[in-house]
This record gives C-alpha cells, structure tokens and sequence, in this order.
C-alpha cells in the first residue's frame, strides 16, 4: 500500500474501531445486564446507564479514544504488515470493551430498592424505598466532545435525599438521549413514594380508630330487680307531691 492511501485510509480505520467497538459494547451490556441484573429477588421496573459516545465525560472520552486507535492496527496489516497486526487489532477491541465494562455505570428501580453501580466488578448499592425521602432529575451543560453532540453537550442524573438528609449523586448519562430513561426511574420512584406515604397514613388510621373504638363488653346485662321496681315508683311519687306542692303556693 503506497503512502497516500495510507494517509487516505487512516479516518477510514479509526472509524471502523469507533464502530466495532459500539457494536460489541451494546452486545456485552445487553448480555451481561440480562446475565447480572441489579435487582436481585425483584424485576427492574426501570434502568438507565451511561453511554460512551453520547456523554461528554473524561473517562467516556478515553474509552472512544481507545476505540478509534484500535483500528490501527488493522490498517497496519492491511498496509501488509502480517496477520499479527490483526491479532492484535481483535487484542485491542476486546481490550477496549473490556474497559468500557469496567467504567459502566447503572441504575435500576424495583418495586422495594433503588440499585446503582459504578463499573461491572464495582459494588452494587442497594437503598430500601423507606429509607428514601425524594429524588430529583439534575441536568448540566458540559464542556467536552463527543461524535454525538460535538461541543454541545448536557449530561442528566438522579440524585435521591435519604431520610437521614444525606443526598446521593447517582450516575450521569446524555442529557438528550438518555433523559426519557432518567424520568422514567424517577417517575416510577416518585410512584412508590407516594404508595408506601399512603400506606403509612392508612395504617396509622386504622390504629387510630382501634384506639377510639371501645371493646363490647363482655358481662350479660341483668334485668331490674323487684327493689329497683319499688325504688323507682318511690321517687315517681315523690316528683308528684312536690310538684302540686309546687302548684298549691300562694303568689305574692
């Protein structure tokens, strides 16, 4: 290959890194977010991840330049240096996708926890819906490029305030592409908030009214004996004499 299809080419091989990586990442996400779900005992209601080529983040950034360089070697062996060159074109995209995986970040909701994790090997928080007390969607313009935007770029996240005021800062991801998915996790969390809010007041009506209610009693009711049928005839006629006593008084 002479020097100026060398030169002619090499846009030509950073873009078929850009694109093969993009192909093999979406596939091992697909497979290892189906293989290894956040939620565990529950089924994600809702999720959201970070995007390489959509957010103008540094680490993102270093995954597509990693990308495009691993096309290199490919046009080195097609330039007619060896089938080495494209062993290790294949060696430089798997370690590629390999460094993507690890610099992953994801959110899901379940009906009972809100999960998260920075970077596949990363720990896998998990916050209990009671323990949450609100979230709300943040979106920033950035400075930074990504083939997506250009310089024009916005990245959106979840932060959630906890019971304790605490607030936790969950992962970013594109403000264009990826905020339908940022609302639909804070949707469906706003939702069970407000289920588990109305469930709570229920229960402390229904202790309430079990507080004000007084238990029936349990003792048979007796009927009048013949001394309270006396007593009671007793004080009828002693009403009667006072009032014509009453009738009888001389007016002044």
């Amino acid at each position: 290959m002479k020097p100026y299809q060398i030169v002619f080419a090499f846009p030509f091989a950073l873009a078929f890194g850009l694109a093969a990586h993009a192909g093999i990442s979406r596939g091992v996400k697909l497979v290892l977010w189906a293989w290894s779900p956040l939620a565990t005992g529950e089924p994600e209601a809702a999720t959201y991840d970070r995007r390489v080529y959509h957010s103008a983040e540094k680490r993102m950034m270093q995954v597509a330049g990693a990308a495009a360089l691993s096309g290199l070697p490919w046009l080195v062996g097609l330039a007619g240096g060896g089938a080495l060159w494209w062993w290790l074109g294949v060696l430089a995209l798997a370690a590629v996708a390999a460094f993507d995986v690890l610099s992953w970040e994801r959110v899901a909701v379940s009906g009972h926890y809100l999960w998260f994790q920075r970077g596949f090997r990363g720990k896998v928080h998990q916050v209990a819906m009671e323990n949450i007390r609100d979230g709300s969607i943040e979106e920033t313009d950035v400075r930074g490029f990504t083939l997506r935007h250009g310089t024009h770029n916005r990245l959106v996240r979840l932060n959630v305030r906890l019971s304790d005021k605490r607030v936790v800062a969950l992962p970013k991801t594109d403000g264009y592409g990826g905020l339908e998915s940022v609302e639909s996790v804070s949707n469906y969390l706003r939702m069970r908030l407000q289920q588990l809010r109305d469930q709570e007041t229920q229960r402390g009506r229904r202790a309430l009214k079990s507080q004000l209610d007084l238990p029936p009693s349990d003792e048979p009711v007796e009927p009048p004996s013949k001394d309270d049928d006396a007593l009671q005839r007793d004080l009828a006629r002693l009403r009667l004499v006072a009032a014509q006593g009453s009738n009888k008084r001389p007016s002044h």
